[in-house]
């Protein structure tokens, strides 16, 4: 068998537990639905706001809350890998005569084509909200990729941070204390121009805030390549990390 190959099936035995209970796709973006209905329901009235260019404050957030469940479903992908641990799979990996960076990529054609999914269902909720994508055919794949793309980020530093700390509690502290300040650190919820001027400044370093405004742009005639480029980037480099602490763990 192929790596590619191997790497496709190691998605696809990820994958089939959802597959033969898909009422757990919902319940793993319960959060990010919640955000979606409430906030897009309170608020609705905010795109009167002298300073907000949005008609629909809906078509707004849509972006963020993608974003949002991209980061929580890539924050969970590390507690697969502990799973793993715990029940001998990742020791097996790790003495098996493949590449460290097969294993990896068949975690991140999981957590792509599972955003993905996430990601449509809850575009089809916001269709009835008022959203509408963007026109043309590379805007709505630009559009559906971004948040698939981060979750691949944020879920390879979450399995190197499994692999080098063997915690439970270690992964649920990083996921509470990075996940909600991320997020509302950012342009996810309100424009820059009318958040207060530090969060406007802190924006501006937060990773979270690139994807956004990297998805909001696919609204716009010019998607923000500069973004992408850059999102491609850190995934890059956080599959890197990600190997070195597989190669680690090898060598002990």
């Amino acid at each position: 068998m192929n790596n590619m190959a191997f790497a496709l099936l190691l998605a696809k035995k990820r994958l089939t537990p959802l597959i033969k209970n898909p009422i757990a796709i919902i319940i793993s973006m319960f959060q990010p639905l919640i955000f979606l209905v409430l906030f897009g329901t309170i608020f609705s009235s905010i795109s009167s706001v002298s300073g907000f260019e949005e008609s629909n404050y809906v078509s707004y957030i849509l972006p963020g809350i993608l974003i949002m469940n991209a980061l929580f479903g890539g924050i969970y992908l590390g507690m697969s890998t502990l799973d793993d641990m715990r029940e001998g799979i990742f020791n097996r990996y790790l003495i098996a005569p493949k590449n460290n960076l097969i294993f990896i990529i068949g975690d991140l054609v999981y957590i792509f084509t599972f955003q993905l999914i996430q990601s449509t269902l809850l575009i089809i909720i916001s269709y009835f909200m008022g959203f509408r994508l963007p026109m043309g055919i590379v805007p709505p794949i630009l559009f559906l990729v971004t948040p698939a793309l981060f979750s691949c980020l944020i879920g390879a530093i979450s399995i190197g941070i499994a692999a080098l700390t063997k915690k439970h509690t270690t992964m649920i502290t990083v996921m509470q204390f990075f996940s909600f300040p991320l997020i509302f650190l950012s342009s996810a919820f309100m424009p820059t121009n009318l958040l207060p001027k530090w969060i406007s400044i802190l924006s501006k370093i937060n990773p979270v805030d690139w994807v956004v405004r990297a998805s909001q742009s696919t609204f716009n005639h010019s998607p923000a390549i500069s973004y992408y480029l850059l999102i491609i980037l850190c995934v890059v480099i956080a599959t890197s990390f990600c190997k070195f602490t597989y190669d680690v763990q090898r060598k002990k």
